[in-house]
């Protein structure tokens, strides 16, 4: 029988993981917002950027439904029941036929581009003390990611160790570079060290840039509330894998693994092959410690969830089937739940059982190294 784990899920972070960080940053720390001028509902504030937290978890609505919105408003008491309490969540889990998930931040996601880094920090360690506990309930079914403070590599250093130590799983860092400094800048290969060492699986999460706007150009516009701006933002993390391959990091560290998430993944065997071309015709742009064809490291190093991407399965095996996970992004508005298996369904017709059960089970349990018994 083919079971199926979510690899991009998220938690829908409460308030006490906020509470008293005022205290200690003033207006810095980011903080509650009821009915802001001009909005309904509840909101966390990381100065001007708002996360409206009734569009967090309310998986299983649309948003062209106004009754949609009448839950919104009601914040943090419109969320589903599973957001709130873990032992909820895994009867969630089986309304959808899946056994377990991987969970990703949605409040802190603003936190990887707010530029008052000191309270980052802070917000950051709180968060990974809560998802700890979060997903102790059952720690093979719920399987917190943790945040790390980069680009400032002394502290997500330090904090990759101690959640390591804690027993987390997989830690996410922005999923793009400060335009000024590459990830394959020497100033962070002491992170690329540490990382390797800790051996977790590092993650790069959309929406979740060391700038808001993912450093894509500003006229496409925001990646979250634009057309072009959202069409285009796997742009981001082609950059990104060009500054970790191009630019030597997977060759120098051939044990660390990288998970591209929730970029969908219909764009990668087009981009594989032009790097593959691109790396051909200028290799003098590339490192000179790399050794191979840029889509020779993607396969041994690199992850890419997807949600309802037919045109991402349809050219799997350019991919490669070892690579792509698959998702539910429960419990975000635009997630599938509860409807994963008619559109894992549909969008595997044809494909043969072991390649579905490498996209939806074996490989994130392999890659996290969770066994989850239901």
């Amino acid at each position: 029988m083919t079971v199926y784990y979510s690899c991009d899920s998220h938690v829908v972070e409460p308030p006490e993981v906020f509470e008293g960080l005022d205290a200690q940053f003033g207006s810095r720390a980011p903080h509650l917002v009821t009915n802001p001028e001009g909005r309904q509902g509840t909101y966390i504030a990381y100065g001007d950027t708002m996360m409206n937290i009734g569009r967090l978890g309310i998986a299983g609505n649309r948003l062209d439904d106004p009754k949609t919105h009448e839950l919104m408003a009601r914040g943090y008491e419109g969320l589903n029941p599973g957001v709130h309490n873990p032992e909820e969540r895994l009867k969630e889990q089986a309304v959808d036929g899946i056994i377990g998930e991987i969970m990703y931040p949605s409040v802190n996601m603003a936190a990887f581009s707010y530029p008052e880094r000191d309270v980052v920090h802070a917000v950051m360690k709180r968060h990974n003390d809560w998802i700890r506990e979060y997903s102790s309930h059952d720690p093979e079914r719920l399987v917190g990611i943790a945040c790390l403070p980069l680009p400032e590599v002394d502290a997500a250093i330090e904090e990759l160790q101690r959640v390591a130590k804690m027993g987390i799983r997989g830690a996410a860092i922005p999923c793009t570079a400060p335009l000024d400094k590459p990830y394959s800048h020497p100033d962070f290969e002491p992170f690329w060290d540490a990382a390797e060492e800790a051996g977790l699986p590092i993650s790069m999460h959309i929406f979740c840039g060391s700038t808001p706007d993912m450093g894509l150009p500003a006229h496409w516009g925001s990646p979250g509330r634009s057309i072009v701006g959202y069409t285009m933002a796997h742009g981001g993390m082609v950059s990104t894998l060009a500054q970790l391959i191009c630019g030597g990091v997977a060759e120098r560290h051939p044990n660390l693994r990288f998970v591209c998430c929730e970029f969908e993944t219909g764009w990668l065997a087009h981009v594989l092959q032009r790097m593959d071309h691109a790396a051909y015709r200028t290799p003098e742009d590339a490192s000179p410690d790399m050794k191979m064809a840029p889509s020779a490291y993607f396969r041994r190093q690199f992850y890419a969830t997807f949600e309802d991407d037919l045109a991402g399965v349809l050219t799997r095996h350019l991919i490669g089937v070892d690579n792509l996970i698959w998702g539910n992004d429960y419990p975000h508005h635009d997630s599938i739940w509860p409807h994963s298996m008619e559109v894992i369904d549909r969008i595997f017709d044809g494909v043969p059982e072991d390649e579905r059960i490498k996209m939806t089970s074996t490989t994130v349990m392999e890659l996290y190294g969770v066994n989850p018994s239901v």
